[in-house]
């Protein structure tokens, strides 16, 4: 199962997640959620003569089954409680802070909430609409510090968990499940902060690209470049990889938000592309598209030509290459 949604999991939220298994909830709060109603409890490991062993495992407060694997002295677990209060300091001064989803997946392994916060959650630059969440998580199976970061992934599953959690960025904190776990716990808090600033730095950055000029003619010959990722070296292109570079052009000049103007268009016409149709007959199959979008294919193509499309040098490329490469059909 990729979500990692099993028998003893469950996924909380005001929207239902792309695995159609969230349970509903719009007045979803700290107080009252899907891990306030079990926890974590060690048990001392013995052997089958009844003498303790140095290890201990994890079992849960309501069904005494087991959540993880063994573990040393050297290793803190982090319960429930202590990361959901966690959560409450970090947010507890910012206004608009809203419960978006929480839960568990992996057998209980992996525990998960995530927040958007008002004004932040959404917001617009140009015609365009973005979204955002803040995302903690925890492992009580070993496979996880607690975590905390902004993207534009909410965490609803073991996959956006796992995405959330490999997450670049500015704004990233990890603090590994060491002896004073309880006190790092409160830098947590200061992800805030730079949650606002990356935001900030996002809308000035997407702003830059509104003002960089770009003509149609020069929009598909950088598609063409980029798709083929030739290197300044002429290729033929394919009818398959043509085909997308004109749904490209296309999506620049009549994309939603798009007038097929600037770098901005170029770089919202392959989102849209990624996220909505890349896939096998365009996309129909919303769960392979969901896949590809945001944990696969998709996803890298949209990192890619972010970058891409912030740098003069790789606009200049592909757009030579990708001319030469149309010139040849």
């Amino acid at each position: 199962m990729a979500h990692g949604i099993t028998n003893r999991d469950r996924q909380q939220a005001r929207h239902m997640g792309w695995h159609g298994l969230t349970q509903i909830n719009k007045d979803l709060n700290l107080k009252d959620n899907w891990l306030t109603q079990w926890d974590i409890q060690e048990v001392q490991l013995q052997t089958v003569n009844g003498e303790e062993v140095p290890f201990k495992i994890l079992t849960g407060t309501d069904d005494n089954q087991f959540i993880g694997k063994p573990y040393a002295g050297t290793y803190t677990p982090v319960t429930n409680k202590q990361f959901l209060d966690m959560i409450g300091d970090a947010i507890s001064g910012v206004k608009g802070a809203v419960i978006e989803s929480v839960g568990s997946v992996c057998n209980r392994g992996r525990v998960f909430v995530s927040v958007s916060i008002k004004g932040m959650e959404k917001f617009k630059v140009g015609n365009r609409t973005f979204n955002d969440y803040l995302n903690f998580g925890n492992g009580h199976d070993q496979t996880s510090a607690v975590w905390a970061n902004a993207s534009n992934i909410c965490t609803v599953c073991n996959n956006t968990f796992t995405m959330n959690l490999n997450e670049g960025g500015d704004v990233k904190i990890k603090v590994k499940h060491s002896k004073d776990v309880a006190l790092r716990l409160e830098n947590i808090a200061e992800v805030i902060d730079a949650y606002a600033g990356t935001q900030a730095k996002f809308k000035a950055e997407f702003e830059r690209l509104m003002n960089e000029p770009l003509k149609i003619d020069n929009a598909r010959n950088l598609f063409a470049g980029w798709m083929i990722r030739s290197d300044g070296e002429s290729r033929d292109l394919g009818p398959k990889t043509l085909t997308k570079v004109n749904r490209l052009t296309d999506l620049f000049q009549v994309g939603k938000g798009n007038e097929g103007e600037n770098r901005a268009d170029a770089f919202s016409a392959v989102t849209d592309y990624y996220t909505h149709e890349s896939t096998r007959n365009a996309g129909r199959n919303v769960q392979r598209q969901v896949f590809s979008s945001e944990f696969g294919l998709g996803r890298m193509a949209k990192t890619d030509f972010w970058n891409t499309i912030r740098s003069d040098k790789s606009v200049d490329a592909y757009m030579a290459s990708g001319k030469k490469a149309l010139a040849l059909l």
